[in-house]
């Protein structure tokens, strides 16, 4: 900076003018000081504190409690009562490990009795517990229901683990070798406010090391990879969970191949069974769900189930054995609360509509959306969690929900699994987008607007002709400054936290950290108008540009922290947070450092070229302006809100989507088609996504192959 300055000044008038000089290297010289002082007297890496760690598993407590809490409620699991699905000891010996069996010997417990489940599973010797079932058996309910459990009577001062519920399909064993790796990995995505300073300098990390890591997982979903990964993951867990505790589900034929291909089942662990809901126990369930007197056609579907004996006679009963099958039959035919017509019952129990359990579980999958859209009307009330905001037509809703199932699904794993059963908002683009097209809309976007300006800029100084030149080439030269947009497909989305509370040290260091930058762009920018204003005007505007430029940069590295203790991190939570975080970049270095930029370089311009005060004002502006907000598309870590949008605008235009995509998939998740599992959404139930998948049409297939761009990966 200080060469630039003393080589302009002495090719200018052949004087060097060393008070300039002395000031530049000063500023310069105490910004690069504050941030050494603030390094050297920040703490230094490590291992956190015991207390910092208890703090940490406090506040993971506090966040997945609330987390569960309002999901278990849209998953309607204790309206209302939990399913009374009996749970017992698996017994075939192969499938577990022999102590595991022993510790949990005379275990029998059900659905409705969660706390006995809890006290079960704190009894068993390494608390390690498998839970195996059918497809619908309801075992991630059970698992939603233990850890909610263990996390209501958990011992703080004990220091028991916290559970975390994971989606096993988000286990890359290439990636993470061991079983804690991955999980400091989830937790820091899921629950960013564990990288807050008060917990240390990495407490996801701290959370799951030690001989007694403090979470307990909750893997949900081993059937839902493919066969060779299941091995690498049973395998993975046995050589790296040493003490630590776990809940694992998996369908029964899945768990039998694996624990045979791998030759091994899971050290010291319990495996426990569902037994089918009998036709009584479904008809007590449902006549519970009624509220009211059951109506002549429900006394009779009612009396076709209790007519029957413990095993099921009849399609309907056999659809009913499992919790996914009556849920269902419960949330498609639920009377209605006004004077609408009833649904008609009379095909349930109809052998000659329905002949097997699978076609009537396909037509109760049907007419899952219509009978939910059907029976909540939207609402803007916040205590109304069922209901959703808008009012979706029902043929829009499962044509979007059936894209959305071909998307996730295909292209299908080599061994036949689908993709992917979480969908992560910010992964749409890199499925969606080739890299080519990112590049090219965010090179127009921003050319255009550059381009624009500039023609009306240059227009006023040098005619039409001259503006549409000028515009042209500088709109160019914009949008080629983003030709590695398509590096944004992999950043995760950031968090925009103005939290002053224990940060403003941090604040001080980012801005220190930003104003040498800032500083010695200004100062450089600064000298091309030193042969025209002077340098005392050039290092006025090297000075105030430069400043401005370093607490723009310091600002915005600041703000994409972790979010506030108290946030839950759901997924439109996520994009709300990534979207505030890219709105206020744009206003920082648009609105701040562009404006100052704007002012002082068109007083310059105005002066130089005889465009007068106002005139010159005007154009820096315009151009400040639009360098600021290009510096803010283009600065910092989190892209992923700008390839959201390319991607539903995309795919909007071609019928695909909604373009407001993330509120129609929040909406269904209030009608509970969806269910959540911290920043991503899955459909309710693995079923529900292979009988979307499989329904697609042949239009909407191709369409979807057509714009699929990935491999296998983790997530959507």
């Amino acid at each position: 900076m200080a060469a630039g300055i003393a080589v302009n000044q002495v090719l200018n008038d052949s004087k060097w003018n060393f008070w300039a000089l002395g000031i530049a290297i000063g500023i310069a010289a105490v910004a690069e000081s504050v941030k050494w002082w603030l390094d050297h007297h920040s703490p230094r890496p490590g291992v956190a504190s015991a207390q910092q760690v208890d703090d940490a598993a406090a506040a993971l407590a506090h966040l997945v409690a609330g987390q569960w809490e309002s999901e278990a409620e849209l998953r309607s699991l204790e309206d209302p009562d939990p399913m009374p699905v009996r749970w017992r000891l698996t017994p075939d010996p192969d499938l577990a490990d022999t102590a595991g069996q022993a510790a949990a010997a005379g275990w029998d417990a059900t659905g409705d009795e969660v706390e006995e489940l809890a006290v079960q599973f704190r009894a068993l010797g390494r608390c390690r517990l498998v839970v195996l079932g059918g497809p619908g058996s309801g075992k991630t309910t059970l698992a939603v229901q233990l850890l909610r459990e263990l996390l209501r009577t958990r011992d703080e001062n004990g220091r028991e683990p916290v559970p975390v519920l994971l989606s096993a399909s988000s286990w890359d064993t290439a990636v993470h070798r061991g079983v804690w790796e991955w999980i400091a990995d989830q937790l820091a995505l899921t629950y960013p406010a564990l990288k807050a300073e008060a917990y240390g300098p990495d407490a996801c990390r701290d959370l799951v090391t030690g001989p007694e890591p403090r979470v307990l997982p909750v893997i949900d979903g081993l059937d839902e990879i493919p066969p060779t990964n299941r091995i690498a993951v049973l395998e993975a867990l046995n050589r790296s969970l040493g003490r630590g505790q776990l809940i694992l589900t998996c369908r029964t034929t899945d768990w039998v191949d694996a624990v045979a291909a791998a030759d091994t089942v899971l050290s010291g662990a319990a495996v426990i069974e569902p037994d089918p809901l009998t036709p009584r126990i479904a008809a007590d369930y449902l006549r519970r769900c009624l509220r009211r007197a059951p109506s002549p056609a429900w006394q009779h579907l009612l009396g076709h189930l209790t007519a029957q004996d413990d095993i099921p006679a009849s399609p309907l009963a056999e659809a009913c054995s499992t919790p996914l099958g009556l849920w269902l039959v419960r949330a498609v035919y639920q009377p209605p609360a006004t004077s609408a017509p009833a649904p008609d019952l009379t095909p349930l129990i109809d052998p000659a509509a329905y002949p097997s359990a699978d076609d009537l579980r396909a037509h109760l999958f049907d007419q899952l959306i219509p009978a939910l859209i059907r029976q909540r009307p939207p609402s803007t009330d916040p205590r109304h969690l069922f209901r959703p905001r808008l009012l979706h037509d029902p043929d829009d809703a499962t044509r979007w929900l059936t894209w959305l199932a071909h998307h996730l699904t295909h292209p299908r794993a080599p061994e036949g699994q689908p993709r992917t059963r979480d969908f992560a908002w910010w992964h749409l683009a890199r499925h969606t987008l080739a890299p080519k097209q990112l590049n090219i809309a965010t090179a127009l976007a921003i050319g255009l607007g550059v381009g624009l300006v500039a023609w009306l800029v240059a227009g006023l100084m040098a005619g039409l002709l001259g503006g549409v030149v000028f515009g042209l080439l500088l709109g160019l030269g914009a949008g080629l400054t983003v030709r590695r947009a398509s590096n944004w497909l992999h950043d995760q989305p950031g968090y925009a936290n103005l939290t002053l509370h224990s940060r403003k040290k941090d604040l001080v260091r980012k801005i220190a950290t930003g104003l040498p930058l800032g500083l010695t762009f200004g100062f450089m920018f600064g000298l091309v108008f030193v042969t025209e204003v002077g340098l005392a005007f050039g290092f006025a505007f090297g000075l105030v540009f430069g400043l401005a430029v370093g607490l723009a940069v310091g600002l915005v590295e600041w703000t994409e922290s972790p979010a506030t203790a108290d946030r839950v991190n759901t997924p439109t939570g996520v994009l709300n947070a990534d979207r505030a975080l890219a709105i206020f970049r744009l206003l920082v270095f648009g609105l701040g450092g562009g404006l100052v930029f704007g002012l002082v370089f068109g007083l310059a311009v105005g002066l130089a070229v005889g465009l007068g005060l106002g005139g010159g004002l005007a154009v820096g502006v315009q151009v400040g302006l639009l360098l600021g907000l290009l510096l803010g598309l283009r600065f910092g870590q989190h892209h992923a809100w700008w390839c959201y949008l390319l991607a539903t605008l995309h795919l909007s235009r071609r019928g695909a989507l909604p373009r407001d995509l993330m509120g129609v998939l929040d909406d269904a998740h209030r009608l509970g088609l969806l269910r959540a599992v911290g920043p991503m959404y899955q459909f309710r139930h693995a079923d529900f996504q292979d009988h979307f998948a499989r329904e697609a049409s042949s239009e909407t297939a191709e369409g979807s192959a057509s714009t699929d761009r990935s491999g296998t990966s983790s997530a959507a």
